[in-house]
């Protein structure tokens, strides 16, 4: 046994750690998830945080977080703490009797509890919010951000959107706010090279969502939304900050390929016409949510009918010129 390594094991939130390679949904006092370990298509991965503990049903491997790294990473015991050291940084090793603690986004957010927010006076249901300074606790530094800056992104809509970086896990982070404007949940893009190899997720939330009731960057582009009387929605917040660098800020981002019910109330409460402008490989009309819209709002959508995109690009992608021609001539959804 290694000196320290039941302190290191003790300190680490094993449901924040595997949370980097799979979703985790709450049943009960356990959290389920498809297994990280085994290709599977059913959820059979289960986490138990009053034990620290996981068990797959899937390959019949259980255990505390070193023998998940063991396993997921493949590498031998000695390796597996190794791996969990840099996780917890530098700074965080045992040392004598002396636990470590990861001062993490998800572990600092865990101490806010839910309050209750409201919006037209209709309250709506409890939820994690985090205070207007949050932010303040992330670094500006400048040489993080040109992944994104690489990709078209301006300094001041970085700056807009409040994009820092998160040292601990490497990440790009940025707030995700309600309707109110209140920081609810942190969004993280990897910067490590080598994330598919580690089979580590490109982005990722600091907190479990629960049901996923925003539209990133409504709140910060109310205005002009309601100026334009109309929404322009992607899939990802890249292309909302993408297209702010051009000037176009009548957008969101509903943060994954389908409408759900809870933002199909948020467009209904707007009152304008909705622009779908999801990534090429999705058919808007296989939504039912976005059907359903068409009873309460104009719904429009981006038809490539010239192929200028690749089969999984945004439409922002290819440049302003291309994202001008797909808008001007998006299409009615009758």
């Amino acid at each position: 046994m290694i000196y320290g390594a039941q302190d290191l094991i003790n300190s680490v939130d094993i449901l924040e750690y595997i949370s980097q390679y799979t979703d985790f949904e709450k049943r009960g006092e356990e959290y389920w998830a498809l297994s990280p370990l085994k290709k599977e298509n059913t959820p059979s991965f289960s986490v138990r945080k009053e034990t620290n503990s996981f068990y797959d049903f899937s390959s019949g491997i259980g255990g505390n977080v070193i023998t998940f790294i063991r396993y997921h990473d493949k590498v031998g015991y000695k390796d597996a703490v190794e791996i969990l050291k840099k996780y917890l940084g530098d700074s965080g090793c045992a040392e004598g009797v002396k636990v470590c603690k990861r001062l993490s986004a998800a572990e600092v957010a865990k101490k806010y509890s839910a309050k209750t927010c409201t919006h037209n006076s209709q309250p709506s249901k409890p939820k994690v919010v985090l205070p207007d300074d949050y932010m303040q606790r992330y670094e500006k530094k400048s040489d993080k951000l040109d992944v994104w800056r690489k990709e078209g992104i301006s300094d001041s809509s970085l700056e807009r959107f409040q994009v820092y970086y998160d040292r601990y896990s490497n990440r790009l982070v940025y707030p995700i706010k309600n309707i109110e404007g209140k920081i609810v949940n942190i969004g993280g893009r990897t910067l490590d090279e080598n994330y598919k190899e580690k089979k580590l997720r490109k982005y990722t939330y600091f907190m479990q969502w629960g049901e996923l009731n925003v539209i990133y960057g409504l709140s910060d582009n109310m205005e002009y939304i309601k100026e334009k009387r109309e929404i322009i929605l992607f899939e990802g917040c890249k292309s909302v900050l993408i297209a702010d660098t051009w000037g176009v800020r009548n957008t969101g981002a509903i943060l994954t390929s389908h409408l759900n019910p809870n933002q199909l109330k948020l467009l209904i409460s707007l009152g304008c016409r909705v622009v779908f402008a999801l990534d090429k490989d999705v058919n808007i009309r296989k939504d039912y949510n976005i059907s359903k819209l068409r009873q309460f709002a104009t719904v429009e959508y981006i038809y490539d009918k010239n192929n200028l995109l690749k089969e999984k690009d945004s439409p922002v992608d290819e440049g302003f010129d291309t994202w001008q021609q797909l808008y001007n001539e998006r299409r009615v959804w009758h």
